[in-house]
């Protein structure tokens, strides 16, 4: 009798406890929302385009937006920081943005669902599709720079490894000065190539790929100066030799 009703106390915890917690995610929810309307019509947006991408009507866009200004989407921010809630994407932000560390656990676990979805893009590419995608490895801040590379199956099961060791240990720590393995470098290009599993270019697997001889000094000299061009193509680099 006794276990019976402490397994339904423990039932009824934790159901109201999903409760509050769903409650809490659609409160978080509405005001992200608001600031997407209120930002997209700050920005000049027409309300039937803001309208159409929110599934509302324009007359429910007004609503949400009539009495919202400039200076209140910061403070929405704001909210939604302090709630422990990731803030939306800037919309003049980059990829490049997580490369060099984000101030908190939530905002990491978001850029790791990025990268699952761009594994399934890419597997999706690659079912449908007689040509695999390409990568590219340098960080957005290179640009017009490219060092693209083919993104096969192996590289999608590499990556998709990476992020479970990340999420692994993003789950555990408790602020991101406890991570180690999943903490970004210094350099954003690093982080770029670590991101899609490639492994800095070594000179005897560079010579192998390329079949370069460097048997004499000459044929060596020449193959050292292509390798070093390459690492500057790829970013692991800044001298251009």
């Amino acid at each position: 009798m006794k276990g019976d009703l402490l397994t339904k106390f423990r039932r009824v915890r934790r159901d109201l406890t999903r409760v509050r917690r769903a409650a809490w995610r659609l409160e978080q929810a509405e005001r992200e929302r608001v600031w997407a309307l209120s930002a997209a019509r700050a920005a000049g947006l027409s309300v039937r385009a803001t309208a159409e991408a929110a599934g509302l009507s324009p007359s429910g866009v007004h609503q949400l937006t009539k009495d919202t200004d400039l200076d209140a989407l910061d403070v929405v921010l704001g909210e939604l920081r302090t709630a422990g809630w990731p803030a939306p994407e800037d919309p003049d932000g980059s990829g490049d943005e997580e490369l060099s560390g984000r101030p908190c656990i939530a905002e990491r676990l978001v850029d790791e669902v990025g990268w699952i979805r761009q594994c399934a893009d890419w597997i999706d590419h690659l079912d449908r599709e007689s040509y695999p995608p390409a990568a590219n490895l340098r960080p957005e801040a290179d640009f017009p720079d490219r060092s693209n590379v083919v993104v096969d199956s192996a590289r999608v099961s590499a990556i998709l490894r990476q992020i479970a060791y990340d999420v692994d240990e993003l789950a555990r720590a408790r602020s991101v000065e406890d991570l180690t393995g999943a903490r970004p470098g210094n350099d954003p290009r690093a982080e770029r190539r670590r991101r899609l599993a490639e492994p800095d270019l070594e000179y005897a697997e560079f010579t192998r790929r390329k079949n370069l001889p460097w048997r004499s000094a000459q044929q060596g000299e020449a193959a050292w100066d292509a390798y070093q061009a390459e690492r500057h193509h790829r970013g692991e680099t800044d001298q251009d030799p």
